[in-house]
């Protein structure tokens, strides 16, 4: 891609050079903020991936406990 090609793509095309500073500013602020949302939905879905298998865990040996009980009546 050209320099020209990734300035239209940005908006960048015809600005000068305060307001390209100003829209680039703009940009990175953006970028920013979608990383940390999609690191903040990230880390709450690992989250609760583990709390299912913490509770899967501690359900298990209930599970394995009623079918011994089955098993033996």
């Amino acid at each position: 891609m050209s320099q020209e090609e990734r300035d239209a793509r940005l908006g960048l095309t015809g600005l000068t050079g305060a307001e390209r500073a100003a829209r680039m500013r703009l940009l990175t602020e953006q970028v920013r903020r979608e990383a940390a949302a999609a690191r903040a939905a990230l880390r709450a879905q690992r989250a609760r991936r583990a709390a299912g298998r913490a509770a899967a865990d501690t359900s298990a040996p209930k599970r394995a406990g009623a079918e011994e009980t089955l098993r033996a009546t």
